[in-house]
This record gives structure tokens, C-alpha cells and sequence, in this order.
């Protein structure tokens, strides 16, 4: 197997708060309630400490990173679409950032324990001292109209770091790419594979706008994936023999689908039905089964009539984007990086052929709903 990135959780940045965990701000408020009341009763003044926030874990490290990063472009591109004026480029930043604010509500927001929102008792440690017991100015840092500092500059001038559209590329790309290794990383099946998801979706955007733009920021992206050389941790026989049959199938529509096309579209045609017979044969060698009774790929396999060979493409790489993600999440922690990869590349394939580009590639009950 290939070598796995490492999840790397981003730098925390300062974020406006969504709606808490009830869960959390209740229990928060539970406590320091019981504990008053239990020295209410007993007549002792019981010195607490007051409630601590909870400590994150492998999991929410990873979710917290993927939230962080769709929100980072989610405000980018608010920076950035000012001063845009491509009808093209501004429905994708706009599509890029309708599809970040859906990622990071689906991974559950910014997490929020309540405790910041608790009355603490008058002289609590952790309650902020009064403005006026300060010797110093309450805003020192600001200018003044005196003395003409900070107040010179106005927010309508955009400065040297204004952010550009290249910028919200090298964001889609950074976050496809992590959040592909947290996919592979969390010990969360669900999670992993909304993750994997979401890193897809991520790189298309960050594709499509670089296209758009002329940005080479995206050219870090692994655009094509190579066959597997074994099977995945967790995977039984049925799964693998699942994979084998449909990629070999999809190579099958392909070839068919090139010999009733001319041009560019059978010179695609048939590069895609190589790649797809290749996976169907690395699979099947991974799971041991090239060869024998027990291989499952055909001579011939059963194509709508109807569909030409970009609707076919379309259905093809969709329906392996399904399938992909699921094998995510079947998949054992750190074994599933060719699964991301295979996951991400049927979706960028599909788009490729004029699917329209989704939030959550793979995920059939996300789009539903």
C-alpha cells in the first residue's frame, strides 16, 4: 500500500459561535446549580473550582479540523467576491462557499460547551476583572482621532494581503488534502466517510475555480488514482468481489460506449475503460480471486440504451463514488487512503463528464436530504 498522510488538525482560529450542544450547556449548568444548592443546605461554603472544557478527542480533533477548514473557505470567498466581476468565477466561489457552510453543518459546526454563557459567582477567577479596576486605557492599541492612527485607515481599502481568488484555491486544495488523511485516520466509520466526501467535493471546487482563474494552486492535487495493491483492512470477500465486478463493468461501458463515439469523446472513452479494466484486475488480485471459480467479472454486461457515452460516464463514476465511499467507511482506520483516493477521482471523472458538482459526492442520503 501506498503511504498514508498524516491527519494534521489546523491552527484554531477565532470563529463566531453557532447554536450549542444542548447536552453540553445543560449538564454545564446542572453542576453548578447542584453544587450550590448542596452548600446552600449543609451551611459550608464549598471553594469549587469551576467547570473545566472537556478535553477533545482523536475524533474531534479531526472533526473540529474539517469544520475549521470549510469555514476558512467559507470566509475567503466572502473576502474575495467583491472585487470579482466573471460571472463564471463568481458562481464558483459562491457554489465553493454554499458547499463549505453545508460541510461544516453537517460535521456538527463549531463546537460550543456553554460553559463561557454559565453566571459565575462574583470574585470567580475565571470572570474577566471590570474595566475600571485597569490602569490602563480600556483600548490602548487603537488610534485615536488626537493622534491619527489606526483610525486613518478605512475597511474600504483593501490592503497589501487582500486575500484573491488564488487564495481560496490554495484553501480548497489544503482542505481536500487533509481532510482526505483525517478520512483515512478517524476511528469513526461515519465520520470517515463524510470526510472522504467532503475532501472530494473539495477537490473538484478547488479544481473548477483554479480552471476559471488560471491558478496553478490546485496542481498538488493527485488528479489520478493508481490501482490498489491489496485489499483494504476490514474488507471480506463479498466487498472485494463487489469492487472487482463493477469496476470491470465500468470498463466494459466504457470500450463499448468509444466504439459508438468519434473524437475526443472516444479518445476519453477509451483512456477511462483502460483505467477501470486495470482496477478491476488489481482488485481482483487482491482479494486473491484472478483466475479462478471464484472471480466474478464477465464477458458482457447489461448497458442502458439510452444513454450516450457521457450520460453512461456520468452513471458509471457516480454509482463508483457510492461504492467507494461505503468501502470508506467498511475499511479500517489508516487503511483507507486508495479508497479516498478512488472515491475522489470517480467523482472528479463524473463531474469531468458534465455531472453537476455536489457537497457531498458519494453520500446519496446527504443530497436527498
Amino acid at each position: 500500500m501506498s503511504p498514508h498522510a498524516t491527519a494534521v488538525p489546523t491552527a484554531t482560529r477565532a470563529r463566531p459561535r453557532r447554536t450549542p450542544r444542548p447536552g453540553g450547556r445543560l449538564l454545564a449548568a446542572v453542576t453548578v446549580l447542584a453544587t450550590g444548592v448542596l452548600a446552600a443546605g449543609c451551611g459550608v461554603r464549598l471553594e469549587t473550582p469551576p467547570p473545566a472544557e472537556p478535553s477533545p478527542d482523536a475524533v474531534e480533533v479531526l472533526r473540529a479540523g474539517a469544520v475549521d477548514d470549510a469555514l476558512t473557505v467559507a470566509d475567503l470567498v466572502a473576502d474575495v467576491t467583491p472585487s470579482v466581476t466573471d460571472p463564471a468565477t463568481l458562481a464558483a466561489l459562491e457554489e465553493a462557499a454554499a458547499f463549505a457552510e453545508q460541510h461544516a453543518d453537517a460535521l456538527g459546526g463549531v463546537y460550543d460547551s456553554g460553559l463561557d454563557d454559565l453566571d459565575l459567582p462574583a470574585g470567580d477567577p475565571t470572570s474577566a476583572a471590570p474595566a475600571e479596576d485597569s490602569d490602563e486605557p480600556a483600548d490602548d492599541a487603537a488610534g485615536t482621532e488626537e493622534d491619527g492612527t489606526e483610525d486613518d485607515v478605512t475597511a474600504d481599502e483593501p490592503g497589501d494581503g487582500a486575500a484573491t481568488t488564488d487564495d481560496v484555491v490554495v484553501a480548497l486544495a489544503e482542505a481536500a488534502q487533509r481532510t482526505g488523511a483525517s478520512a483515512d485516520a478517524a476511528t469513526d466509520a461515519g465520520l470517515a466517510r463524510l470526510l472522504a466526501s467532503v475532501a472530494a467535493s473539495e477537490h473538484v471546487s478547488a479544481q473548477r475555480l483554479a480552471a476559471l482563474t488560471g491558478s496553478a494552486a490546485a496542481d498538488v492535487l493527485v488528479t489520478t488514482a493508481p490501482p490498489v495493491e491489496e485489499a483494504p483492512a476490514g474488507i471480506g470477500a463479498a466487498d472485494l468481489a463487489t469492487l472487482v465486478e463493477t469496476e470491470d463493468a465500468a470498463g466494459y461501458a466504457y470500450e463499448v460506449r468509444a466504439a459508438q463515439s468519434e473524437d475526443a469523446a472516444r479518445t476519453a472513452a477509451v483512456a477511462r475503460a483502460a483505467e477501470h479494466r486495470a482496477r478491476g484486475q488489481a482488485w481482483a488480485l487482491a482479494a486473491g480471486t484472478d483466475g479462478t471459480a471464484q472471480d466474478p467479472r464477465r464477458v458482457a454486461y447489461v448497458l442502458p440504451d439510452d444513454a450516450d457515452v457521457a450520460a453512461l460516464a456520468r452513471q458509471v463514476e457516480s454509482g463508483l463514488a457510492q461504492t467507494y465511499a461505503s468501502l470508506v467507511a467498511t475499511a479500517a482506520p489508516t487503511s483507507r487512503a486508495e479508497a479516498v483516493a478512488l472515491l475522489v477521482d470517480s467523482w472528479a471523472s463524473a463531474v469531468a463528464w458534465g455531472e453537476a458538482p455536489a457537497a457531498f459526492p458519494g453520500l446519496p442520503e446527504q443530497t436527498a436530504g
